[in-house]
């Protein structure tokens, strides 16, 4: 699961407010004999608290936006609008504006940036729409703003729909505490039958939801579901049709010649001991990921003797929901790693994965293969990432044999040339998949096993039905080689390199050592970017374009990320109780794993 730090380049883009700065440096450094002029003190000081005052007064100054790859201000992201006197990217408090609305601070455009209020109703026109020229009443008075449903001064609204309640019943969710039931209900797992409906979270216990201004929200801006459209043109939940196979065909993969033996498992009550727990989130998710101790106190991890779970946790504040992500606390180089997975958490704004990654070299650079991984009803894919200084593209030929099963490229809508060197969003890696992929509903609604080996030659994906597990498995011996008819991935990097010299140079070394991460993440830079053509627009949460918008966080285009004009992030986090998010997530949303298994030579 590429993380957002890793996986986006810095833009590297002057914002408007440093290219002033610089443009006034140059200029006092060019004029050093200004003091020489004969202009009284007291007029330049007058002068510069001039100019301070007029840039308060007429707009908003961007908010700085922070990422770990780096430091912008909003003001970059509307390039085609006059920084000095038009409009600028919305953030903050103004994100929650409805177009065609103010605060007395900032009015929003129709078309979605934002002005200074005192620019409102001027006649001078600030928005490329002209819209804050219209409804003057023949005014240039800012006093003539349409009085359309407006925050306080500083909030951070919600945009429920049109006539929803701005304050909620004692049945909204617990904010603080864990996820309890008040009929003493709390679905301990511990005991179960089996073939019982397993590890569905309990119901969170009554307390009351934060109270949030109720604006009458406004149209969708013009693109504001950014490039949805250009980068995925199809819907969400399209994969091809399976191309045609006949069987006859010889060495369709390679073979390590390998038994395996037990070195590492997690199993049991404590399971979780074998985990350190993450709190970094750099996918620009509406997320909180818990320390182990608070995952534990609000039931987001637990363990049993035949399970363990993670799921999806309370809110947590502001358009927030907790969740944990876990790493093993070893890291392997070449192993078969299998783990029984009773349930996969699945539906809409969910973004599940299990993958690995080097803890010792700095992604993409030390590898990362994403072993299941999906949002939405999105079907899952397996897929591989490397960087340039380890790059690697593999020969399709080589899993596309005559009488042998047949594997497509699942990146950029199924058509990628299996590159698997990776610089969002340009190159996202390789990820050659047997068609059809399975959807997280799929997958849930029978206990499987995932498997994955790594040898200096190769990867292969096993997914296999609990019931069909191989008998040397559940032996502790595993032979991997003997379970073709599982594979569902397959990363041929050596006979890459022999066939096309240069493709795959360093194919011993493609990664470094890794550890294995579980994770469950909401929306973000994959599934609120896609929900517009989703089967969850206009079926969960908000209407689309009437009350949201789906917003790409690396091309926002004036939204604020996870905000509260997001589809996702509004049914993610369900603030006032309107979605019914808290069930859907208990019932759907959790990973109920038996036992994870790491074995070597």
């Amino acid at each position: 699961m590429g993380t957002g730090a890793e996986d986006v380049e810095a833009r590297g883009l002057l914002t408007h407010e440093v290219t002033r700065s610089v443009a006034c440096t140059t200029s006092m450094q060019l004029e050093r004999s200004w003091w020489r002029k004969k202009v009284p003190a007291f007029m330049l000081v007058l002068g510069i608290i001039g100019l301070m005052s007029h840039n308060v007064l007429t707009r908003t100054p961007p908010v700085p936006v922070v990422s770990d790859a780096t430091v912008t201000t909003e003001g970059e992201l509307i390039t085609t609008y006059d920084a000095d006197t038009g409009p600028f990217a919305c953030a903050g408090a103004s994100a929650g504006l409805a177009p065609g609305t103010g605060d007395g601070t900032t009015w929003r455009c129709i078309g979605g940036a934002c002005i200074g209020a005192a620019q409102k109703c001027d006649g001078i026109p600030q928005c490329r729409d002209s819209s804050d020229e219209q409804a003057c009443s023949g005014s240039a008075s800012a006093g003539n703003m349409p009085s359309v449903g407006v925050p306080a001064t500083g909030s951070s609204s919600g945009v429920a729909p049109t006539g929803s309640s701005s304050s909620s019943s004692s049945s909204n969710s617990n904010l603080g505490g864990a996820w309890g039931s008040s009929t003493g209900n709390t679905n301990d797992y511990g005991g179960m039958s089996a073939g019982s409906n397993p590890a569905v979270a309990p119901p969170p216990a009554p307390a009351p939801a934060p109270v949030l201004p109720v604006p009458t929200p406004g149209p969708a801006p013009p693109g504001s579901s950014s490039s949805n459209s250009i980068s995925f043109p199809k819907a969400s939940s399209y994969q091809p049709p399976p191309p045609p196979e006949s069987s006859g065909g010889t060495n369709c993969f390679e073979k390590a010649g390998v038994t395996y033996a037990e070195a590492w498992r997690a199993q049991g009550t404590g399971f979780w001991d074998k985990f350190d727990y993450m709190t970094n989130d750099e996918n620009f998710m509406p997320i909180q990921y818990l320390t182990r101790e608070a995952a534990q106190e609000k039931q987001v991890t637990v363990a049993y003797e035949d399970r363990a779970i993670l799921r999806a946790g309370p809110r947590a504040g502001h358009l927030k929901r907790t969740s944990a992500k876990v790493v093993t606390k070893q890291k392997w180089t070449y192993f078969l790693m299998a783990a029984k997975l009773n349930h996969v958490p699945w539906g809409c704004g969910t973004w599940p994965a299990f993958w690995t990654r080097s803890p010792d070299v700095a992604w993409p650079n030390g590898g990362e293969l994403d072993i299941l991984e999906y949002a939405n009803e999105i079907a899952s894919r397996s897929s591989l990432h490397v960087g340039v200084a380890n790059k690697c593209t593999l020969d399709q030929s080589e899993f596309r044999k005559p009488g042998c099963p047949q594997f497509i490229e699942a990146e950029f809508n199924y058509t990628g040339d299996s590159n698997c060197v990776t610089h969002y969003p340009e190159a996202i890696g390789c990820a050659p998949n047997h068609l059809p992929l399975m959807t997280g509903e799929e997958m849930a609604a029978q206990p499987i096993i995932m498997a994955a080996e790594w040898t200096k030659d190769f990867i292969k994906i096993f997914r296999i039905p609990a019931a069909q597990a191989p008998p040397d498995l559940e032996a502790g011996t595993p032979t991997p080689d003997q379970w073709d008819q599982f594979i569902v991935a397959y990363y041929p990097f050596a006979a890459s390199e022999r066939n096309n010299p240069g493709s795959c140079p360093n194919s011993a070394n493609l990664l470094k050592a890794q550890q294995l991460v579980l994770q469950l993440g909401f929306c973000g830079d994959w599934g609120a970017k896609v929900w517009l053509n989703s089967t969850c627009a206009n079926n969960k949460g908000p209407a689309l374009p009437s009350e949201c918008v789906a917003v790409d966080p690396h091309n926002p285009m004036g939204e604020q990320i996870a905000g509260p004009r997001d589809c996702c992030t509004r049914f993610i986090t369900d603030e006032q109780n309107q979605y019914g998010a808290d069930e859907y997530l208990r019932q759907n949303a959790y990973f109920d794993v038996a036992w994870i298994k790491v074995f070597q030579r």
